[in-house]
């Protein structure tokens, strides 16, 4: 049996680089991003919640160790990045506050739901705190997102200051040695997928948004935000220009007659 190809990709954005890594940096570029969600017809502004001064305080050292080996500027990232928390009853977002891209969920690390305390407590880290197929998340890297088969994995690499978007069912955007294909689970492979510096990933990611690429409907949990090119979508797109996107937004307007599309369907 042949060896795996593993990613070796050495472009500037690869996480195999050394580059420049700000956990205040990382933080910030988070905030911004979901800042501009809470723009959007379906997030509150009130539903981000930013870390105190001294990190998420259920993060302690050993609740963390649950997590596998992690290094210590990853343990300290994710005691300080912001949290989607949901809303109830019939405010706006609800349990869907916290998808921030298709099929992609944000985790909430200060464990306010009590699901990472679940997930560990039952040792059940891959494919839910950490992505299948990836080849291994080293201790180097910090899982923001939880994607599923078909959303996005978000990883932080803390010592080249990147994001990569892995998607388990998704294809790589990098090739191994010699153009070769980069084997899903071999060594890496999560390598092979699309890296960007932070604060660019955010910034690649609300272009999505401001071009009505991704748009938001307010009514569903797991497809509340659409990317397809058919009628419905289409709709959605017009709805959107009609209540003046991007720059005369009418925000709670547009929510309203989206609520209406989605009942109608």
């Amino acid at each position: 049996m042949s060896e795996p190809i593993m990613a070796t990709d050495q472009s500037s954005s690869s996480p195999t680089n050394a580059g420049p890594y700000s956990r205040a940096a990382t933080v910030a570029a988070l905030r911004s991003f979901y800042d501009f969600l809470a723009t959007l017809p379906r997030l509150p502004a009130s539903a981000i919640l930013d870390a105190p001064d001294s990190g998420w305080p259920a993060l302690t050292d050993s609740f963390l160790a649950r997590l596998g080996p992690k290094t210590d500027a990853v343990r300290d990232l994710l005691r300080h990045v912001p949290v989607i928390a949901a809303t109830e009853g019939d405010a706006e977002g609800g349990e869907g506050n916290a998808l921030i891209g298709p099929s992609t969920m944000a985790l909430r690390w200060d464990d306010g739901d009590g699901f990472l305390r679940w997930a560990l407590g039952r040792g059940a880290v891959d494919g839910v705190l950490s992505p299948h197929g990836a080849g291994g998340i080293p201790p180097h890297v910090a899982v923001l997102t939880k994607g599923g088969r078909y959303g996005s994995w978000l990883l932080v690499d803390v010592e080249a200051g990147t994001m990569t978007d892995f998607v388990m069912m998704g294809t790589p955007e990098r090739r191994g040695e010699g153009d070769a294909e980069v084997q899903a689970d071999s060594p890496g492979y999560w390598r092979a997928f699309r890296t960007r510096p932070v604060a660019d990933f955010f910034d690649e990611w609300v272009d999505k948004y401001r071009s009505l690429e991704w748009v938001v409907v307010p009514g569903s949990v797991e497809d509340g935000v659409l990317f397809y090119r058919d009628a419905a979508t289409e709709e959605v797109r017009d709805i959107y220009r009609t209540h003046g996107w991007p720059d005369n937004f009418r925000r709670e307007d547009c929510r309203k007659a989206l609520a209406e599309w989605e009942a109608r369907q």
